[in-house]
């Protein structure tokens, strides 16, 4: 299973995106956009590990993004980057738990930000393997239906699922409705989203 780190960058600043990605892509996957618009839809089809966003966007503050984010995945690790520092945006970035980067950009002080991501990373992906054994046992989930929660808890969107098993998409949507039986969810989603609720409130 790919639990590799994954980096959504929220730039509009077509340098400053360069530096992000080459830099960030030595410690995970990336994906640059330049919208809050676009940065929304990628948030809705996949997790992320890190956020990492700059305030004024051309449609909107970047600073929404990570309430978004964190809406489907607690643990989402979030970067603000801007051009200017005050108060109030130090104050908006200690409140959403968030570190914070002037540019232009230190890639020093960004790889330490992902280095520290990676390393807390690895301590949630224990948590959530703790959690889906309690699961497994409390909702005697079969190998399979195990694996479908894992998955998902680790960023995998639904349309990946038949191909990340191997199965028909048939299966898989069968596999689903039995765990969201067992679990008393709504979907798989809500499900998910429980779990990883109870990784940050056991943390």
């Amino acid at each position: 299973m790919d639990t590799g780190a994954s980096f959504l960058i929220a730039e509009d600043d077509r340098l400053v995106g360069n530096v992000l990605v080459r830099t960030l892509s030595g410690h995970g996957r990336t994906e640059l956009v330049t919208t809050v618009e676009d940065a929304t839809n990628a948030l809705r089809a996949r997790s992320y590990s890190a956020v990492v966003v700059d305030v004024g966007l051309p449609d909107g503050c970047g600073l929404d993004l990570i309430a978004l984010a964190r809406s489907h995945d607690p643990s989402v690790y979030a970067l603000i980057v801007s051009g200017c520092v005050d108060e109030r945006r130090l104050a908006e970035a200690h409140h959403l738990g968030a570190s914070y980067l002037l540019k232009p950009v230190d890639t020093k002080q960004l790889d330490v930000f992902a280095t520290r991501m990676r390393s807390r990373q690895r301590q949630r992906h224990a948590k959530i393997s703790a959690l889906l054994e309690r699961w497994t046992l409390e909702y005697a989930f079969t190998a399979a239906e195990r694996a479908i929660v894992e998955l998902a808890a680790h960023g995998a969107p639904r349309s990946s699922l038949p191909e990340l098993r191997g199965v028909a998409s048939s299966t898989v949507k069968k596999q689903v409705q039995i765990v969201l039986t067992k679990t008393g969810d709504i979907s798989l989603d809500a499900a998910v989203a429980r779990l990883l609720r109870l990784v940050v409130d056991e943390g």
